[in-house]
This record gives C-alpha cells, structure tokens and sequence, in this order.
C-alpha cells in the first residue's frame, strides 16, 4: 500500500455515519473512536509494509454530535508497545494497524474502537470521483511542476491533490503538510455533502474500495454517510504539536506538555 491518505475523505464518512438517530440514540454508545492510518506504501510500484506517515484520531460523540480529528504528526516520540521507544509511524511497520493503535491507546490510556488504514494512491481516484476539489493554499510553493500560491483558490484534481498533499520540505514542514491534509478532507466533506443521490456515494465508495483496509463493515459505511451526511459543518480539528530533536542520531518529534495535555482532556471529554 501507499502513504494512505483516502483515509481523509473516509474520516467524514466513517464521522458522520457512527452518528446514531435521535430515535436511536438511547439504545446505542454515546461516543466512537476510529484511527485513520495513511501508509506509505504502494506508491510508484511499491508493495512493502510500510509506515503510517498520515495518522488522525477521530472522536464521534452521538449527544453533542460534534465529530473531532486529532492530527499525530508522524515523528512523534512515544512507546511502541512490545518494542521500544520510537517514531509513532513505526509501529504500522512493526505490526500493521493493529499495533498502531494499541500504541495510541497507551498513549493516551483510551480505547480506540475500530481502523482505516487507506492507501495514498486512493486520494487520487476519490478527488477524481467527487468531480475535483477546491482549496487555497496556505503558503506559495512548487511540487511535481504544479505551482500554489499563497492565498490563491486552486482546482485539484486527483494529482495535484496528491502532490498538494505531500510537500514538505518548504512549506512548514510536516505540520504545514497536516494543515493542507485538513484542507484536503474540509473540502472532500463540502463536496461529497452536496451530493444529492446514493448512487453518487456508492461509486465514490466503489472507487475507494482497493485502496483501504477497515475492520469496520463497510456496506453500513455506505448507508449510515447518507443518512447523517448534514452533519459536515460539526466537525474540529486539533493538532499536536511538539520540537524537534535528535537522539542517537535520529530526528524525533517531542510532544509538547501542554499539547498532549490540551488533546487528552478533549479526548476524554469526548469518549466519556
């Protein structure tokens, strides 16, 4: 697989289907947690396992309806159960999805229900299939000859999505790729909202359907997004943030104190 970033349009859907109806809301879990892996793999020929380099925690919560994604920046720090200190993005490379997020579980001591782990070649064919996207960018840079300019609107399509969605090197860094990474899913849930018909979210999802790896059913995806699509605009978003730092030769990411904190009372805010 690729560095799985459909994950970002399945972060909408999987948000907005998790949400229960009022007549149901009594007899189902008042919140939800889902981690969404974006692997590196797959890309340019690519087949071996690779490492989450996009991953977020989402949070539904069914009374206040409010959908949150937390964005984990991939050289983040942290204890890799069985293994030993290291990058966050190295636990899908040790033991898939699974281990990923028994990592960010102990963490955070939470539990986390279900994965998505998509692959980057996806982004491609769902911006394609939803018609395009449009997003301004937060910065003036060029990649893989497309030009973005700072405060300009710019049309993407599937490859220049994927090419916006990448860049790192001159544009803030990896937190600057997380913010377009947000920009990129803000606007796949605008687009995908204004569909009027099932058969638009069943080919969407049809389009999707090689590039991701769920435990979730995926057929219920399909069916809960059209009933609960009206909630896009319920969605926040939230970073961690921390300094970068070299150990034993290696670069690292350290969460800052206050961040992990900030992230942690919402989360628990949200799954209590």
């Amino acid at each position: 697989m690729r560095k799985l970033f459909t994950v970002f349009l399945f972060l909408f859907t999987v948000s907005t289907t998790l949400l229960p109806t009022t007549a149901n809301a009594q007899e189902s879990r008042n919140s939800k947690s889902i981690l969404l892996l974006g692997v590196d793999t797959g890309d340019l020929g690519r087949t071996e396992h690779g490492r989450s380099d996009v991953m977020m925690l989402l949070t539904v919560n069914s009374s206040t309806e409010v959908i949150t994604v937390t964005s984990i920046p991939r050289d983040s720090y942290v204890m890799i159960p069985g293994y030993y200190m290291d990058k966050i993005n190295h636990a899908y490379a040790f033991g898939g999805a699974e281990l990923s997020m028994q990592t960010v579980e102990n963490w955070f001591d939470i539990n986390i229900d279900n994965y998505i782990v998509v692959n980057m070649a996806g982004l491609k064919e769902i911006v394609d299939a939803v018609g395009g996207i449009d997003v301004v960018s937060p910065s003036t840079f060029t990649i893989s000859g497309y030009d973005f300019v700072e405060g300009v609107e710019t049309n993407l399509d599937g490859d220049k999505a994927l090419a916006y969605s990448r860049e790192r090197y001159t544009s803030g860094g990896d937190y600057g790729r997380q913010e377009r990474q947000r920009q990129i899913v803000q606007s796949l849930i605008s687009k995908m909202a204004s569909f009027d018909s099932i058969l638009n979210f069943q080919n969407v999802f049809a389009t999707m359907s090689s590039n991701i790896e769920t435990d979730l059913g995926f057929l219920n995806l399909v069916q809960l997004f059209t009933d609960y699509r009206q909630l896009a605009n319920n969605i926040e978003f939230y970073q961690l943030s921390g300094g970068g730092t070299m150990i034993d030769g290696v670069y690292y990411d350290l969460i800052y104190d206050d961040s992990y904190n900030d992230v942690l009372n919402n989360l628990l805010l949200q799954l209590n």
